[in-house]
């Protein structure tokens, strides 16, 4: 007679439940540190799949203001996939948003589930990143344009970019990672704040995200002074497509690697590229 298969239990995830889910990560072959999972748990809330006490799946969502909230960092082993564990764990956490707005980065295996939840298609995401980045002199910066670094008491100013450019509320994530990022700069027209970018510890190395602007030529300019530090170690850029950034990312020394696809559920927000866009993600599971 076949073996039955386990039950598996859906219950929420707790701080002590981040060695196991970076254990998952690792079997997937993810970046994710241990410090890189304590932070996404901080932010938000996630459900836990058990199959006999252990550990067999994850899934976590971030709220960010009302009626917006992402979701991502959905893993199952590889041993209980098709059993329906994803979709449950996504349902446990996509219940109680009723009517939000939802936003997500599949990957090919992972985009018919999504659709079949109601996820549509928005483009897709390009994933830059070299093991060495190359040496490389920054380039001039725009007439009119200066970069200065950014300071705690531009919170509100970084959070205003961004929700210009994304219609997300993310202040608490602005507060994390200004506080242990490697390096945030402020992109000045004629002393008049006008975009921004981040560099942190991320993965194998350093990413740099988000980049918001108003133009590509500004989100040219924050991505070359942040890569200056960063020669001959490992970077990434994770880029919508559209944005036209990848050129410029491929004569950086930053192929891309991967397309997976952004989705969204529920009406996609129309952002005024004119004021801000984003160039960059700040991470597929944030944005």
């Amino acid at each position: 007679m076949p073996q039955a298969k386990p039950s598996i239990k859906l219950r929420p995830m707790l701080e002590k439940d981040l060695p196991a889910a970076f254990e998952l990560s690792q079997q997937a072959q993810w970046p994710h540190r241990g410090e890189d999972w304590q932070l996404a748990w901080s932010l938000g809330a996630g459900v836990i799949a058990e199959a006999e006490d252990k550990v067999v799946g994850c899934a976590l969502r971030w709220l960010w203001g009302e009626q917006r909230a992402t979701l991502g960092l959905v893993i199952v082993a590889e041993q209980h996939r098709g059993q329906g564990i994803a979709r449950a764990m996504m349902q446990r956490l996509m219940t109680p948003l009723g009517d939000y707005q939802l936003h997500l980065v599949a990957s090919d295996q992972g985009k018919p589930l999504y659709r079949q939840l109601g996820f549509i298609d928005l483009g897709p995401l390009a994933q830059h990143q070299c093991r060495e980045l190359p040496m490389r002199n920054t380039e001039p910066l725009p007439p009119a344009l200066t970069l200065r670094p950014a300071l705690p008491a531009d919170i509100a100013l970084l959070t205003e970019l961004d929700f210009a450019a994304s219609g997300l509320q993310r202040q608490p994530l602005w507060v994390a990672l200004l506080a242990n990022a490697e390096q945030v700069l402020v992109l000045e027209r004629q002393g008049i704040a006008v975009g921004f970018a981040l560099r942190r510890r991320f993965g194998y190395g350093s990413v740099i995200g988000p980049v918001v602007a108003s133009e590509l030529t500004g989100a040219i300019a924050l991505i070359d002074a942040l890569c200056q530090p960063c020669s001959g170690q490992f970077v990434r850029v994770d880029t919508p497509l559209d944005t036209g950034l990848g050129e410029w990312l491929i004569g950086r020394g930053l192929p891309c690697i991967d397309t997976p696809t952004i989705m969204v559920r529920g009406t996609p927000q129309r952002q005024d590229c004119h004021l801000a866009q984003t160039f960059a993600l700040v991470s597929q599971a944030w944005s």
